[in-house]
């Protein structure tokens, strides 16, 4: 006899498998070369984007990991200016993003999430005016909309 699949288990997996946290990356990208195993690229030159997941161990709130990830930010990447946070909306009080700018030229996004014991961060620099790639939200919402369990 063969499995019945109706509407709602399909429905139901669909949702369990894009759920996961873990090392999510945009679909159809690239790991970035070099030694970073969270990097992962598309496009070159001044078109070239990028994105990165990093997870580790954590004891604060959101609004902890908000604060040192800005923190951090502006002072590893010179030049780079603040330009706000608000909750993320996929996954509201679960999840944070920042957007910084460099001069003209790039504009980077971060999103950050406590998860249990352990922060997760993901980064995404892309060109000034062009828009957030699908993909990028799809891996967004996998890494950062994981509830606390």
């Amino acid at each position: 006899m063969r499995p019945r699949f109706t509407a709602l288990s399909i429905a139901a997996l669909l949702v369990v498998a894009g759920c996961g946290g873990g090392t999510a990356h945009p679909s159809g990208w690239h790991p970035a070369p070099g030694p970073s195993p969270d990097l992962w690229s598309h496009g070159s030159g001044a078109l070239r984007q990028t994105y990165r997941y990093q997870s580790f161990a954590f004891n604060g709130t959101l609004q902890d990991l908000a604060s040192q990830q800005v923190t951090t930010v502006v002072l590893h990447y010179p030049g780079t200016h603040f330009d706000g946070s608000r909750i993320y909306r996929p996954c509201p009080g679960l999840a944070a993003v920042a957007t910084f700018r460099d001069g003209a030229k790039r504009m980077l996004v971060q999103g950050f999430a406590v998860q249990g014991d352990r922060a997760v961060v993901v980064t995404y620099v892309r060109p000034l005016n062009t828009p957030i790639a699908a993909p990028v939200a799809d891996a967004f919402r996998q890494a950062l909309c994981v509830a606390p369990g």
